[in-house]
């Protein structure tokens, strides 16, 4: 797939907003201006030539959002047919403070809905989302709803590229941001938490003491598991997790009067399950 990284990087690092298949969630943390045009045209180019219905959101007034697109092939044309669509993202579901983010999920649906419906192959959006976590007490709304989205992807005709502004936001708070995206430009973070058919969610990479906070952080914000409940995730992906880190993943569930069932561990991971005995972390059962 083209923008993937060459052999020996993480699976889900990608280095150019093209060659995204249908179902692909992106996290593009850009610098400047500049680079966020130059990545939103080549993507917004990319979808209308699948005959996508593509959407492009970002703070502002549509009209000056527009500017963003200036150098699309027929622009004007596919604005006025519709397959082209620019919006304010302050006028999103998800951008009240107070928001639900399954509301914004719904209304995707429809516009997805909407778009096969007039006859297009399916939704594209690239967003610069950057208003809503440069506010501390909105980022567990932003990493829920992201991951909400990642796993709408699994099963809709939907490709999404979620911009922040790396300056605005903070370069340290990427890795946490960007954790629960499918794919992220750029190696951000030693592991990623994404979804993942018939299972909670999927770890993929690899998990130590250092990045552990930021796993169960992640957890967390997306939910999972509930308390007293049982969560399944796959890790069939997870090529590491040492010692602190499974005991870190095994305290945050028991904290919770949960359980997390690993589903196809690597070697390494069973057996490092068997030698800790772990209280809340097993092994799921072969069905």
């Amino acid at each position: 797939m083209a923008g993937v990284g060459p052999p020996g990087r993480e699976p889900w690092v990608v280095f150019a907003p093209t060659g995204r298949a249908v179902g692909d969630h992106v996290f593009w943390p850009f610098h400047g201006r500049s680079e966020l045009t130059a990545v939103a045209q080549a993507f917004v180019v990319e979808g209308l030539a699948r005959r996508e219905r593509v959407l492009y959101v970002g703070p502002g007034r549509p009209r000056d959002l527009r500017h963003d697109l200036v150098g699309v092939p027929d622009l004007e044309d596919c604005l006025d047919r519709g397959q082209l669509l620019v919006t304010d993202i302050a006028t999103l579901s998800a951008s009240e403070a107070s928001s639900d983010p399954v509301d914004e999920l719904i209304d995707l649906a429809v516009m997805t809905r909407d778009s096969l419906d007039a006859g297009y192959t399916g939704l594209r959006m690239v967003g610069d989302g950057t208003m809503r976590v440069v506010d501390p007490t909105r980022r567990d709304r932003f990493v829920r709803y992201e991951h909400l989205v990642d796993r709408f992807c699994l099963d809709h005709p939907f490709t999404g590229l979620c911009a922040l502004d790396a300056t605005a936001v903070g370069e340290g708070l990427l890795a946490e941001l960007g954790c629960v995206h499918k794919l992220t430009h750029g190696e951000l973070s030693p592991f990623a938490l994404r979804a993942a058919a018939g299972a909670d969610a999927a770890l993929v990479g690899s998990v130590d003491a250092f990045s552990v906070a930021q796993l169960v952080a992640a957890l967390g914000r997306i939910g999972v598991p509930r308390p007293g409940g049982q969560m399944v995730l796959d890790a069939v992906g997870l090529e590491l997790v040492d010692v602190r880190a499974l005991r870190e993943l095994d305290r945050y569930a028991a904290d919770r009067g949960a359980t997390v069932l690993l589903r196809s561990p690597s070697f390494l991971v069973l057996r490092l399950l068997q030698l800790l005995e772990p209280r809340a972390v097993r092994l799921e059962p072969s069905p």
